[in-house]
């Protein structure tokens, strides 16, 4: 057995994971109809880079429910072909504009869960983009929460500080019904940043984190919260955000004992599924075999 073999045998859990963006190319290009020029790259010009492609190729055509339930089940397929055992997928919350409501886009999300219920445990997520009018997150978001179809949220967007009171009473009410809360946070932003967003909405979990290793303090803050960190080393490679896989700062927050996942981010964008980045971590030295498949057993019953 090869060693990707071997990870794709192992048990995972894939906590970070957008799912209209979580399928590879290849399953994307023949639904999509057209072939995206020079894509995947291996490099992006950061975050503007990656979003002048979304603007232009995948946002216009992604325009409706069956849109978005195509684009869900592409990514779920390729996760159960990856032997993701849990996966927390993302199911931003612009879909319900595209579902028509959200009796609709509830349904159909779980929809697919039961569909594949004997392949996966899908347990879907709630994603919230910072930008999105915020007349839309007011009227969608609590009736999406109290739906109990949704077993985690996430915030993403720019990682300041500023107007997240938008969303705190949104956070506040996951809390109370039991939801796991994350946020985008530490790609790009420093380690008082992670600490900021981490103590504002009580987070569960953080997306990425990198930043908090600029911070002894922090990266303890995370480790006795037991704050887990959804980390996607080739995203972070291909964005910038890290100097290089084998420079990674995911080797400190293991050794500092942080609870761990390594995920996909958005799989059509950097084209390594969970176990190959495990085969390429092992390859350039960042940890071992047995290393990885630690990481990989210490979050799998959470």
């Amino acid at each position: 057995m090869s060693l990707l073999d071997e990870f794709v045998a192992h048990p995972k859990v894939e906590a970070h994971n957008h799912l209209n963006l979580g399928m590879f190319y290849k399953s994307y290009a023949p639904w999509a109809g057209f072939y995206i020029p020079d894509f995947p790259q291996e490099h992006y010009d950061g975050l503007n880079g990656m979003h002048e492609y979304i603007g232009q190729y995948t946002r216009p055509r992604a325009t409706t429910g069956q849109d978005a339930k195509d684009l869900f089940t592409l990514s779920i397929e390729d996760a159960i072909r990856d032997g993701i055992t849990v996966l927390e997928g993302s199911c931003d919350l612009q879909f319900v504009g595209h579902c028509g409501g959200i009796d609709q886009f509830v349904e159909m999300v779980a929809g697919l869960r039961d569909k594949y219920a004997d392949k996966i445990d899908f347990r879907p997520e709630l994603g919230i983009g910072k930008l999105f009018p915020a007349d839309k997150v007011q009227a969608w978001a609590p009736g999406c929460l109290e739906s109990g179809l949704f077993k985690s949220m996430d915030l993403y967007g720019p990682e300041v500080f500023e107007g997240l009171e938008t969303f705190k009473p949104i956070f506040d009410e996951a809390g109370k019904l039991g939801i796991k809360k994350k946020a985008h946070i530490g790609e790009f932003s420093n380690a008082e940043t992670v600490r900021q967003f981490v103590e504002y909405f009580e987070l569960d979990e953080v997306q990425h984190g990198l930043g908090a290793c600029q911070d002894d303090k922090v990266l303890k803050m995370l480790v006795d919260k037991k704050i887990r960190c959804n980390v996607t080393p080739a995203s972070n490679v291909s964005l910038g955000a890290a100097k290089s896989l084998k420079e990674h700062p995911m080797r400190k927050m293991w050794d500092a004992g942080c609870r761990l996942t390594i995920c996909t981010d958005d799989l059509l964008f950097f084209n390594r599924s969970v176990s190959e980045q495990c085969v390429d971590m092992v390859d350039c030295g960042l940890f071992t075999k047995e290393e990885l498949f630690a990481i990989l057993d210490s979050e799998i019953d959470k």
